[in-house]
């Protein structure tokens, strides 16, 4: 009922107006323009720091994001280090060398003429010498087999790479205990690769880690506003991963904010860029809000004029609004 009472005391305010001097049109509230915002960093959301109908500052927060962290997936030394923090990476970025510095490539050739002494099992441990002089000694253990060629990983000692190595059961090197030949190569670096920024390096190069230990982390920080304006959308949820320069958020700047008229052709022609206007609102008639024309288009869709009011501020205003405009 009040709605209506409200309705009818606009009608009635509009109605003692001359009609020579004022004409009335039913509007909506549009965008002229928008502004996408872009993450300036990778990372997950952690907290949404504002929602869309906000209106906004620029520098204003939107949304927190989390670094994303990276862990060693195995004992070793840093080796190599390609970025520093605050860089921007894309490819290598750390390389660690594992604890197991030599990979033994094996077949049973050579090996004691038993029939237990050519069967190697996945995870038994074996003792290593070089065939030269048995001055080069290590311990191993069996990671791969295919047929009779199979692969030991070693767990301590000293070998050189290319050598020739004869491998045992036992610690004492005893030829009945042999099970086979091999040549030793040094084990690959495990290499850490990423895509975006380093904020933070856990370690230096020459360091010992443990598996699980932080590395370095990637991207976090805040995706703010870039410009003042009501934030019309927000595209992201606590728990979502967001990417660098990854569109996230539209805003309507301040200032972008018109009322929209559809009216026929003999009411556009009477209407100029430049013309004053008065907005009011059906829900609060007492408050009115000065405009001039901002444009008049036809629209060959269903042959009406779309005219653009731009009010002298868009305080009291917000998208998707009914207004009520006098030319």
């Amino acid at each position: 009922m009040l709605k209506r009472l409200t309705a009818l005391a606009l009608a009635a305010l509009l109605a003692l107006m001359p009609a020579a001097l004022a004409e009335v049109y039913e509007g909506t509230t549009a965008a002229l323009s928008t502004v996408t915002v872009l993450s300036a960093a990778s990372g997950a959301v952690s907290e949404l720091n504002a929602r869309a109908g906000d209106r906004v500052e620029a520098g204003q927060a939107l949304a927190t994001l989390s670094a994303s962290p990276t862990f060693a997936t195995q004992d070793g030394t840093v080796s190599l280090i390609n970025a520093r923090e605050g860089e921007d990476v894309s490819g290598d970025c750390l390389e660690l060398l594992p604890v197991n510095l030599y990979e033994i490539y094996c077949t049973v050739d050579k090996a004691y003429q038993s029939a237990g002494s050519t069967l190697v099992h996945s995870g038994e441990t074996l003792y290593i010498k070089c065939t030269a002089d048995g001055s080069h000694r290590a311990v191993g253990v069996v990671t791969a087999i295919d047929g009779e060629e199979y692969r030991v990983v070693t767990l301590g000692g000293e070998l050189y790479v290319g050598e020739t190595v004869y491998l045992y059961r036992d610690e004492d090197f005893t030829t009945a205990q042999r099970v086979g030949i091999g040549t030793v190569l040094s084990s690959d670096p495990e290499v850490y690769r990423a895509e975006g920024t380093v904020t933070r390096m856990c370690v230096a190069e020459g360091d010992y880690v443990e598996r699980g230990q932080l590395l370095f982390t990637l991207g976090g920080g805040e995706i703010v506003a870039p410009v003042d304006g009501i934030l019309t959308a927000l595209s992201l949820s606590p728990g979502d991963s967001v990417a660098e320069d990854q569109a996230v958020a539209e805003i309507v700047p301040a200032g972008q904010i018109c009322v929209e008229l559809r009216v026929d052709e003999d009411a556009a022609a009477r209407i100029r860029p430049g013309d004053e206007a008065e907005l009011y609102f059906a829900d609060r008639p007492e408050v009115s809000v000065p405009g001039a024309v901002d444009s008049v288009a036809w629209i060959a869709a269903d042959g009406e004029y779309a005219v653009r009011v731009l009010p002298d501020t868009d305080a009291a205003l917000s998208l998707g609004m009914s207004v009520s405009v006098r030319l």
